[in-house]
């Protein structure tokens, strides 16, 4: 009995009898004309690809009520990028063995389609349950049927993965299909099917870790007793719990401490805990973060009742899908080897991009660049992102308004690939260029008109026309014009090659630009005043964004020793790509029609929004991460990071309040929280590595500079708690001055982070702070 079909457009299904017939059928020029169609978003002739169905044996030919299921099932992968499948087929070929594949071919969309053995006895839904939780991928919760088709692709290298030639030979007889299948119904009907309950759910993408309190990602059965309790917790609960315990606003004294204890589970529990950590694992995270608690019976006998009343089938909010995300879907091994990585550069509190987690509008540009390129193109779509959201305002930590001004400079080496950032540009400025290019050709009508009129004819008064697109070569004259014709809006200007900018602002005109560039963060007043009627003169209020790309040669001739000072290079969002010497050439993936779209909806959408927004979390946590570097700054006496941890706040800020406008949400979420300060640490870090040395007094002249990191190994942390000027000379290293390391002594004291200890000749000092 052979066991796949093709399935014609009337529902019914005849064998292939040889591999010969199945290569020739997924490889026949029609298939291939509607997997091309397909691939460029035409639903139409997606349907009309070859149709095969692999989980039954359709002894009648009839796809719809099929009834006889074979030894095998169908499970289908959503991908959202070519490399992120790439990446789970190379993970699901090394489990091949494990998971019982059979096939493995793209999809249309560049998903996975995988062919696997069934275990007997089981129901397709309980296998694909469990090749859910071996490999840790999302399971499409529609596609478990016995009638289930596959719409195919062809069989090149590329589109089929992987084959097993035992796909062709079914070992299943229709007896015994037929008395297993009956055998399967009773145990429906019975209730018995091993399936977390949340499988059942009309969800197109069910996930295992989403489950009722019942069940967990790493546990298939359906229900775990006390007995069955982990000597140690799985770390992704433990995570759960802790933001869980955040996310209440709770501190590790009030788990701890006698008499709150009781109050302080019940509020991590009634916030949703109980949703996404099973009983048994919940039972071992307590044991483990509240040791002293779990012995009572109190505890026990809350979790009991708590996890009664609790309802499996309850909705998950957007909050929890969210902690999921952080608990769950960062511990691939890549991203492990990321984290040891920043650990060895002693930059432990660096916080990565989750692009998954981006609101829409900046998700699609960002994933579809390669991974060590997502940050950078992130970095040059900020400012004309912003640029659409001219007419919100907000209050920052400082409780002043503000507004969203950003200006960003990607840079690379010669050939380093900025132009993989160029798509994602021009994609989000498209509305603002078309609108600027219709205005554009209405004035040339008039200076024709102007120019062509009779000599007794006056000319046409030229209208003030809202043109915002610009190039970044403008003369100044020219975009003191632009600012009065768009009041209130915001101008942006996009160049590929500072080179361009700098050669066309010689003789002082870049001088002059920098004024105007640094007026526009804070909104400010510029102008001009000139005697010719020629020139344009007048105030002006300066909104303006820019994303620059650039060499480092050209980098450094902007920002020289003798102008680094000016202020401009800390308003400048910074992002250095990747090093690209010796290195493979990336893949790129065009953004689709869809892609296309959802980035000009989120455009749209910032253009239609007005008025003041309150961001409260925002304010809170930038505050918060100011002050951190503050210290940091103050014990290692680092003026130049002091400085610019002020800005890099800022331009955090405004960035997270763009992607707060676009997630839709009425507060501020955690994943925008976190974004935040992810931009906040990235931002200060290329400042630093960048600018530092060029704004810093060196204080041995003929050191060769070195490139500054942000170090959490400080001066300060390197003293002893009681500690002398011998030792701060010790730990700050030859050259420097006496006068110099006793300012740094002076200025802890006046902060308050050390006290005299005893005075004297020897004089020795006490640390106040770790």
């Amino acid at each position: 009995m052979r066991r796949i079909f093709i399935v014609n457009g009337k529902k019914m299904a005849q064998p292939i009898n040889s591999k010969e017939e199945y290569f020739n059928l997924r490889n026949s020029q029609q298939n291939r004309l509607h997997l091309a169609h397909a691939r460029q978003g035409d639903e139409q002739a997606k349907k009309q690809l070859l149709q095969i169905a692999y989980n039954d044996l359709m002894p009648d030919g009839k796809v719809e009520g099929a009834c006889h299921p074979s030894s095998m099932f169908a499970y289908d992968i959503d991908c959202e990028s070519l490399v992120e499948s790439d990446r789970i087929a190379q993970k699901l070929l090394e489990m091949k063995s494990e998971i019982g594949l059979l096939e493995m071919s793209r999809s249309a969309r560049y998903g996975l389609h995988l062919v696997l053995r069934r275990e007997k006895g089981k129901t397709i839904l309980e296998n694909q349950v469990r090749v859910s939780i071996l490999t840790q991928t999302e399971m499409d919760n529609g596609a478990h049927d016995l009638g289930r088709v596959m719409f195919t692709t062809t069989a090149d290298a590329e589109e089929l993965l992987y084959l097993n030639d035992a796909i062709f030979d079914e070992t299943m007889t229709i007896e015994e299909s037929e008395q297993e299948y009956k055998t399967l119904k009773e145990r429906e009907k019975l209730g018995l099917e091993e399936v977390p309950a949340g499988a059942k759910k009309a969800n197109k993408h069910y996930r295992p870790w989403e489950d009722s309190c019942t069940t967990t990602a790493a546990l298939p059965a359906m229900e775990v007793t006390i007995n069955d309790v982990p000597a140690k917790p799985d770390m992704r609960y433990l995570k759960v719990f802790d933001l869980f315990m955040e996310e209440a606003g709770l501190t590790e004294r009030s788990l701890q401490t006698e008499g709150v204890r009781h109050n302080s589970l019940l509020s991590i529990l009634s916030i949703g805990a109980s949703r996404l950590i099973s009983k048994a694992q919940m039972i071992a995270v307590v044991r483990h973060r509240m040791p002293e608690y779990a012995t009572e019976d109190d505890c026990q006998k809350l979790i009991d009742d708590f996890y009664k009343k609790t309802d499996p089938n309850a909705a998950l909010t957007k909050r929890q899908r969210e902690i999921l995300a952080e608990a769950f879907c960062e511990n691939d091994e890549e991203e492990t080897i990321e984290a040891e990585d920043a650990a060895e550069t002693n930059d432990k509190h660096r916080r990565k991009l989750i692009a998954k987690l981006l609101p829409s509008g900046l998700r699609e540009p960002v994933m579809a660049a390669p991974k060590e390129m997502q940050m950078n193109v992130l970095c040059a779509i900020m400012p004309i992102a912003a640029a659409y959201a001219d007419q919100v305002e907000v209050m920052y930590a400082d409780e002043k308004k503000q507004y969203l001004g950003l200006m960003s400079i990607i840079v690379a080496r010669q050939a380093g690939g900025k132009s993989g950032c160029k798509e994602a540009v021009e994609c989000w400025m498209k509305i603002l260029k078309d609108e600027s290019d219709a205005y554009r050709r209405q004035e040339d009508e008039i200076k024709q008109q102007n120019k062509c009129r009779k000599a007794n004819e006056r000319a046409q008064e030229m209208p003030k026309l809202p043109i915002r697109k610009l190039p970044i070569t403008v003369s100044n004259s020219t975009l003191l014009k632009r600012f009065k014709g768009a009041p209130g809006h915001c101008l942006y200007s996009f160049c590929e090659e500072l080179d361009t900018l700098l050669k066309t602002n010689s003789a002082g005109n870049w001088s002059a630009k920098y004024d105007i560039y640094r007026y526009s963060f804070d909104r400010a007043e510029w102008g001009q005043d000139y005697n010719s009627d020629q020139a344009e003169s007048g105030d002006v209020q300066v909104i303006y964004n820019w994303t620059i790309f650039g060499t480092y040669g050209s980098f450094n001739k902007c920002f020289q020793r003798d102008n680094a000072e000016n202020g401009l290079g800390g308003r400048v969002l910074i992002s250095e790509l990747p090093d690209t010497r010796f290195a493979k050439m990336p893949k790129y993936r065009p953004l689709t029609d869809e892609e296309q779209e959802a980035i000009q909806q989120a455009a749209r959408r910032l253009s239609e929004l007005k008025g003041y927004v309150d961001t409260p979390r925002l304010r809170k946590a930038i505050s918060k991460w100011v002050e951190e570097k503050r210290i940091l700054a103050l014990k290692n006496n680092d003026e130049v990071m002091d400085n610019f941890r002020r800005r890099a706040a800022v331009i955090a800020f405004r960035c997270a309040v763009v992607f707060h406008l676009l997630s839709g949400e009425e507060h501020e979420s955690k994943a925008c929280v976190d974004f935040m300060l992810m931009m906040a640490d990235y931002c200060l870090d290329t400042q630093m590595r960048m600018l530092g040395n060029m704004i810093e007094s060196q204080q041995a002249q003929n050191t060769p500079a070195e490139v500054r990191t942000i170090s959490d190994k400080t001066t300060f942390d390197k003293l002893p708690k009681e500690f002398t000027y011998a030792d701060v000379k010790d730990a700050k290293g030859p050259g420097y001055s006496d006068s110099t390391l006793r300012s740094y002594v002076k200025r802890w004291k006046e902060h308050g982070i050390i006290e005299e200890a005893s005075s004297g000749r020897n004089k020795t000092f006490r640390k106040k702070i770790a």
